[in-house]
């Protein structure tokens, strides 16, 4: 092994340990290799699972995350263990998205991927789940599932956790506990069918997001993704998807609150 990946892959290590220990919600599982190569993670996050015909709110999911041998070059190989309904995962394949760098950290993958787990991010044009992408599109009132903050400790207190703008708007000030085995999330509602099966809604329900009546659109310098943010985020600094931190803008265009 070459000392700059040994330096890298020892450098991602100690940062993930420094972050799980930080995050109650993200548990490290197991590792393989010195220094690690191979991780099994396990979130603690509000999603949904398809058994049978039926789709059902789970907590707990298990990740894979495996680093090839032109890695910091090519991005980690990540693929969940336990399934998950959602738009952009597979069976085989976690779509991380197609902002990898070299300099990007392991942490910020796992981060993605908890606010994939959390639908505070997805992406319904290119999916590699075509039902859960209409379920999606069907139901945005009820997203976030899950509005915990990934964002380790020291970054939620000097910056606010920007989603992108999906309908809904997604507050990260909720206390980072782990959910009860039997907790529900209490709305009017309850969890609607995607287009075709049946669903089973007598467990739990999922609970909807409701926008502030004030919101600004604002837009990463880096890769033009736009978010929709309370108002009051003016001047302050906000976190992009692909790790980019800028602030939103006195002049930032003023949108009318979602319906």
């Amino acid at each position: 092994m070459s000392t700059v990946r040994l330096r890298r892959l020892t450098a991602d290590f100690m940062k993930l340990q420094d972050y799980v220990r930080k995050h109650p919600r993200v548990r490290l599982i197991q590792v393989e290799g010195d220094p690690p190569e191979r991780y099994q993670l396990e979130f603690r996050i509000n999603s949904l699972r398809m058994v049978g015909r039926e789709l059902q709110q789970v907590q707990s999911h298990l990740v894979e995350i495996a680093l090839p041998l032109n890695y910091p070059r090519t991005p980690p190989q990540c693929r969940m263990l336990s399934p998950v309904f959602h738009p952009n995962i597979a069976p085989h394949a976690i779509c991380v998205g197609d902002h990898w760098g070299a300099g990007e950290s392991l942490e910020s993958i796992v981060i993605r991927i908890g606010e994939m787990l959390a639908y505070q991010s997805y992406n319904v044009k290119s999916p590699l789940n075509g039902e859960a992408a209409r379920w999606v599109e069907l139901n945005k009132h009820l997203i976030p599932l899950d509005p915990v903050s990934l964002l380790p400790e020291d970054e939620q207190r000097s910056a606010v956790s920007a989603q992108p703008f999906n309908g809904s708007v997604a507050p990260a000030t909720h206390p980072q506990t782990w959910p009860s085995e039997d907790s529900e999330i209490r709305t009017n509602g309850h969890i609607p069918a995607p287009p075709g099966p049946a669903i089973n809604t007598a467990s739990s329900s999922i609970g909807a997001t409701t926008p502030t009546p004030s919101q600004i659109s604002v837009t990463c310098s880096a890769c033009g993704t736009s978010y929709l943010v309370s108002s009051d985020f003016v001047g302050r600094a906000v976190r992009c998807k692909c790790g980019q931190t800028f602030q939103c803008a006195a002049d930032a265009t003023t949108s009318p609150q979602v319906q």
